[in-house]
């Protein structure tokens, strides 16, 4: 079984050219989830920003992010409202980070969180490379009702650095067609959904 340690994350621009229209597909597919009036996080990533991408059509939304750059995108939709924690800048992701940033974060309970990570392993949970990004992610968690992970299927098996959570704690996993059937299983035997693009 292949096991990957990632130690470092990629910068955005590095990223987003990656596995582009796998993540379009699984952007499409998570917008269509979302329903009228509800609150949800888009985490950062290139994936989530592919979520907002697809949100127009929906007359009334919130949407609660720490990415500039989704924050920019969803700005152009008059029926979205977009709230963005404070705290510092990270210009290679365009992501806030922070204490206040986590504080407030904590202030709010979401319907659906779109989670993006760079690892998920069955024995090892979901991690990312960042130690403050983690801990957000944790906060995120805990606030929504719903957690729908976002990821091509190439994190699985992956390692990261930081811990986020266990795998049980996600309730929905949105992934492309190579996702191995034995890791498809162990997340429906999670009682996970399992949507395949």
């Amino acid at each position: 079984m292949r096991l990957e340690c990632v130690n470092a994350g990629f910068t955005f621009s590095g990223k987003n050219k990656q596995h582009y229209t796998v993540e379009k597909r699984i952007g499409k597919a998570a917008a269509e989830l979302i329903e009228e009036g509800e609150t949800v996080i888009l985490d950062s990533g290139t994936t989530t920003m592919e979520i907002a991408r697809n949100l127009s059509k929906l007359a009334n939304l919130t949407v609660i992010t720490n990415a500039l750059n989704i924050a920019v995108q969803l700005a152009k939709h008059q029926n979205v409202d977009v709230i963005i924690p404070g705290g510092y800048l990270r210009k290679s992701s365009l992501s806030l980070f922070g204490s206040s940033r986590e504080g407030c974060f904590k202030s709010f309970f979401c319907d659906k969180l779109f989670l993006s990570v760079d690892g998920i392993h069955p024995t090892y949970g979901l991690s990312t490379s960042n130690i403050e990004d983690a801990y957000l992610k944790r906060i995120m968690i805990e606030i929504s009702r719903q957690v729908i992970m976002v990821c091509d299927s190439g994190k699985f098996h992956n390692r990261s650095f930081a811990f986020i959570a266990p795998v049980s704690e996600v309730d929905v996993v949105i992934t492309d067609s190579g996702i191995q059937p034995e890791d498809q299983k162990k997340l429906e035997n999670e009682g996970i959904k399992v949507i395949i693009v």
